[in-house]
């Protein structure tokens, strides 16, 4: 039997004699059933041990009663005290002093710690000394607790619900059914890639570049998936798709029939091509329809067969060596094509990938800057854009050395490759400069990025045979609904970037966003 085991026995028992759920119920029946089970709860021995610290005279009276709880108690000392004082100015003040209790008592059970230990620490004083000064001091202190109390926690939350209400109740139930009604993206996010990949297998692949700018779109704001606009997109998509598909089954079908019209030539070609002519054949086939078994042996016409058999089998041979010929051809000339083609796509993969930072390239990050931008200027979907540059890059050339540099490059690329999210892009804009592309992101999340970026690298222990180089970076970041185009926001980075420079490096602008 454990404490548990009590605990749900009580309430059971509760339940079953229909006892409201007070705190005094709930106490007398759980000290019944832990002490019928033998189980020691020091707060069920709360009454006893109250009536030792009473003289012997009052133990004695209350012997004669069947004093359980803490009620009962204060009760028979309420019922004694007004026995002998006698006035009623004294029975007020015992009655004042029961309903401070309980009052102390009800707060005791509110979800306010400060107010909690408070209630506790005044009830603990009332049952040591109820005195004037004692009151006084608990007046005190509670005026002190209100005059103190922050209710930020609760604005906090009413603003970023919206909720109305002063009620702890209310506020949690409407906190509920907003969270409720946000969990719609839960289900809008694998809707929207279901979405993207259901329409991606196809025979057709023309429409790829608009199934990534599409997917792009859900996958970083799966929220617009309910929007009409995107809704009659996704229906567009689907009724071209079906029809290239059409068009391509179409045209892969003359393809094939193109196909077999050369293969039934290359037949022809090669009757056309054996030692016997149509005529010859015909004239078999006639001599064959017209054969009189009486004049004609079976051993004829064999040799017959024979021959035509033996004509059709060279030729064939021969056109078998130059089909295998032919597919030798073939096959070196595919082994060719796929060199290339994975040539091909080596090349795109490392047009977009910076060979020394292993970042994005220059031309990578033109691609994605366009990219989101589309999505900006359709979706609303907003972002940042964070330019770098290394401090004093020249001179660290200069003092150390290419290679050096080369050394710093690489690592200021590594550490803002592993500090990046990732739905972040981070490429090398050119020579010493970077640009991360921050989807999602509004400016001040964007300066705690570029913050993190600058302290990371100022921080690193960069070195060069045995020798620590000190390095920095400045930066600058705009957010892009700051702007009215692409290209004016990209040009403000690049001035807050200088300004950065000018202030005296190893620092972000805007500085007071």
């Amino acid at each position: 039997m454990t404490i548990n085991d009590i605990v749900k026995e009580t309430i059971t028992t509760m339940t079953k004699k229909r006892l409201p759920m007070t705190p005094d119920n709930y106490a007398e029946n759980f000290c019944a059933i832990a002490k019928e089970k033998g189980f020691v709860v020091e707060e069920c021995k709360s009454v006893s041990r109250f009536i030792q610290k009473l003289n012997t005279a009052i133990q004695s009276d209350l012997s004669k009663y069947n004093v359980n709880t803490q009620d009962e108690l204060l009760t028979y000392l309420v019922s004694s005290l007004n026995r002998l004082m006698g006035q009623s100015e004294g029975k007020q003040s015992l009655v004042l002093i029961a309903l401070v209790k309980r009052l102390l008592q009800s707060i005791s059970l509110l979800h306010n710690k400060e107010a909690k230990e408070l209630a506790a620490a005044s009830l603990e004083r009332i049952e040591y000394l109820a005195d004037q000064n004692t009151f006084t001091l608990i007046k005190e202190k509670w005026m002190d607790f209100l005059g103190q109390y922050d209710a930020t926690p609760v604005k906090k939350l009413k603003a970023y619900f919206d909720i109305k209400s002063d009620d702890f109740a209310e506020i949690v139930d409407q906190m509920i059914e907003k969270m409720q009604q946000q969990d719609d993206s839960t289900v809008l996010e694998p809707l929207a890639m279901l979405i993207v990949a259901t329409l991606t297998p196809s025979i057709a692949s023309s429409m790829n570049d608009e199934l990534a700018t599409l997917s792009y779109e859900l996958r970083h704001s799966p929220k617009i998936l309910a929007t009409k606009e995107v809704q009659d997109e996704i229906l567009l998509l689907t009724k071209k798709r079906v029809s290239l598909d059409k068009n391509e089954v179409k045209e892969r079908i003359a393809s094939l029939d193109n196909l077999l019209g050369n293969v039934s030539s290359k037949i022809v070609n090669l009757i056309d091509k054996s030692n016997l002519s149509r005529g010859q054949i015909k004239d078999i086939k006639d001599e064959l329809i017209a054969l009189d078994y009486t004049k004609h042996s079976f051993d004829t016409m064999k040799e017959k067969l024979v021959t035509i058999a033996n004509s059709l089998e060279i030729e064939t041979d021969s056109m078998v060596n130059v089909m295998k010929h032919d597919e030798s051809v073939v096959k070196n000339l595919q082994l060719k094509v796929k060199k290339l083609e994975l040539a091909l796509t080596k090349a795109k993969k490392e047009t977009r990938k910076d060979f020394l930072t292993n970042l994005i390239s220059k031309r990578g990050l033109d691609e994605d800057l366009n990219r989101v931008d589309k999505s900006y200027e359709r979706y609303g979907i907003d972002y940042s854009i964070c330019f770098f540059d290394i401090d004093h890059f020249k001179m660290l050339n200069d003092t150390f050395g290419h290679e050096a540099g080369d050394v710093v490059l690489k690592q200021v690329g590594a550490l803002m490759n592993q500090t990046k999210r990732d739905v972040d892009m981070v490429g090398r804009y050119g020579g010493e400069e970077f640009l991360a592309i921050l989807p999602n992101t509004p400016l001040p999340g964007a300066l705690v990025f570029a913050e993190k970026i600058r302290k990371e690298i100022a921080d690193f222990a960069f070195l060069y045979k045995g020798e620590r180089i000190a390095v920095t970076v400045s930066g600058g970041v705009t957010n892009r609904k700051d702007f009215d185009s692409q290209k004016v926001m990209i040009e403000g980075a690049d001035a807050l970037l200088y300004q950065a420079k000018e202030a005296g490096r190893n620092r972000v602008f805007p500085a007071d966003a």
